[in-house]
């Protein structure tokens, strides 16, 4: 057999972490800064990196959608500044992030979160500073956690406090388990979401003047989570250094 030299200097090829297919090859440009997250994206193929609906220019300025948004425009009380998600929920994305959160593939784990990256330094221009206090998740309920045996938006907002140096605090615990929120009306969510969540500290950033802090889950629907998770955290800031909270969420359906 002869010996082909020429493969000693070819590119070792690399399996997607979605499809499996090569991702050696590609070379379609990635819109995120940070060099670990861009470094997550490139293993994937360039079908899979094409794929991704990036929500690059939202319309609703207060939640990040991509398109008018009549729940920011009907909500009277709002506790969080402002949100900003990485990608439209479509059923491609939907089939990744069951990837992860229901079939345990960890390696996609580095995926999802860079493509948070990219709504984090969104989120950081939208909000004309980057300088945040510390970053926060919204829990599971215990019975979830148990069944599924992680937080999803734990670990993706642990991975990306590393990437960015910003602290992570766990801050809210769960209450009750509640069904499926996709399967409820606007109202029905909003009604299951008071009173679900409690501050796991009575307060927060004593010492800071407006403590800054980004809260990560990762579909937005309506926003009675985040909003419900925000009016908990603001409540638990003391009344003269009343927290900011800022949502960051993978996907907006």
């Amino acid at each position: 057999m002869p010996l082909k030299i020429s493969s000693w200097f070819a590119p070792a090829k690399r399996a997607c972490l979605i499809c499996g297919r090569d991702s050696a090859q590609v070379t379609a440009s990635i819109p995120i800064k940070h060099p670990e997250a861009r470094q997550a994206i490139t293993s994937l193929c360039g079908s899979c990196r094409q794929s991704i609906p990036w929500i690059a220019h939202p319309v609703c300025r207060i939640c990040g959608r991509a398109e008018r948004c009549e729940d920011c425009i009907r909500r009277q009380t709002r506790y969080y500044s402002i949100s900003r998600c990485a990608v439209r929920y479509d059923d491609r994305m939907k089939d990744w992030l069951a990837l992860y959160k229901y079939r345990g593939n960890e390696g996609v784990e580095s995926i999802l979160t860079a493509m948070l990256a990219f709504a984090y330094e969104r989120l950081c221009e939208a909000a004309a500073h980057s300088e945040f206090h510390a970053i926060t998740s919204v829990p599971l309920a215990p019975e979830r956690l148990q069944d599924r045996g992680f937080n999803q938006a734990e670990r993706l907002a642990l991975r990306l406090s590393g990437w960015y140096g910003v602290e992570y605090r766990p801050m809210l615990s769960r209450l009750r388990h509640t069904e499926k929120q996709s399967l409820k009306t606007r109202r029905s969510r909003v009604v299951d979401m008071r009173g679900n969540f409690s501050a796991a500290t009575s307060e927060l950033f004593s010492n800071v003047a407006s403590p800054r802090i980004i809260l990560i889950d990762d579909i937005y629907t309506t926003g009675s989570t985040l909003d419900e998770c925000a009016r908990v955290l603001k409540l638990a800031s003391r009344s003269e250094t009343t927290a900011e909270i800022y949502g960051l969420l993978w996907a907006r359906s």
